[in-house]
């Protein structure tokens, strides 16, 4: 385990790395996901620690799977953690090399303009959690492998298909060539409760507010929505796509 300072070339590196990622690479912040990168058999390729996170002895399964191993303190991993909470860890791996979605078989996502990493992160979160095949982003969308999407992921974007830059034509088209159906979500959507799922199956969400534009909406073979009460006119996307992939999977268990 190598010691670095404050003012070592090593931290304005990681400082930079952070702040601009570098194509390649993912680095996440926290301990339960470095613990996670160890339970799913993904390589760390670096390793930071605090001297009291390097003391428990639950980093040591950390410390023996990681390629490099340093150690900084407190004060200067907070200085360059992604978030305002560190936990005195911090992990680097190889950014996933995902096969494209083939749009014959499973259910995938496709998001349109959807640019908070948070919310980003959430929605292949649940797409993980409730049976998607893949999560297709179209231009605009936020860096799925930013500091803050891995987290608001909890580490999903490592488990998930998620592939950037899919122009709905190329993401309908693809769901089409597979004898599959397209759907757009809109709040004047048939009711998704409903609507029986059918597979293969291509569900189209636009960023909270927005919706999604007019050509994604004349793309679509069907549109569903969520019915709101109390003047409520939209949901969080992460949250809507939580509900329909729940829906589509109870509709898919019938």
């Amino acid at each position: 385990m190598d010691t670095i300072g404050r003012h070592s070339a090593r931290v304005k590196e990681l400082r930079r790395r952070i702040r601009r990622r570098t194509p390649g690479e993912v680095i996440l912040d926290g301990r339960r996901l470095a613990a996670d990168l160890v339970r799913w058999d993904v390589p760390i390729v670096e390793l930071y620690l605090t001297p009291g996170a390097a003391a428990d002895p639950e980093a040591a399964r950390l410390i023996a799977t990681a390629q490099r191993v340093f150690e900084l303190e407190s004060d200067v991993l907070e200085s360059v953690a992604p978030t305002r909470t560190p936990q005195g860890v911090l992990a680097v791996v190889a950014e996933p090399a995902w096969p494209s979605w083939s749009g014959r078989r499973g259910l995938a996502l496709w998001l349109e303009r959807v640019q908070d990493p948070g919310n980003l992160g959430a929605i292949v979160r649940a797409g993980a959690g409730l049976g998607a095949a893949a999560v297709l982003l179209g231009p605009g969308c936020a860096d799925p492998f930013a500091p803050l999407a891995v987290r608001g992921s909890a580490g999903a974007v490592l488990r998930l298909p998620v592939e950037r830059e899919v122009t709905v034509q190329r993401a309908v088209r693809r769901v089409r060539e597979g004898r599959g159906e397209a759907w757009a979500t809109d709040i004047e959507g048939e009711v998704i409760a409903t609507v029986a799922r059918r597979e293969p199956l291509l569900v189209m969400l636009g960023a909270e507010g927005a919706g999604l534009d007019a050509e994604a909406l004349a793309l679509a073979d069907r549109t569903v929505g969520i019915p709101l009460m109390r003047g409520i006119e939209s949901l969080n996307v992460a949250v809507a796509a939580g509900i329909l992939l729940w829906e589509l999977g109870r509709s898919r268990a019938d």
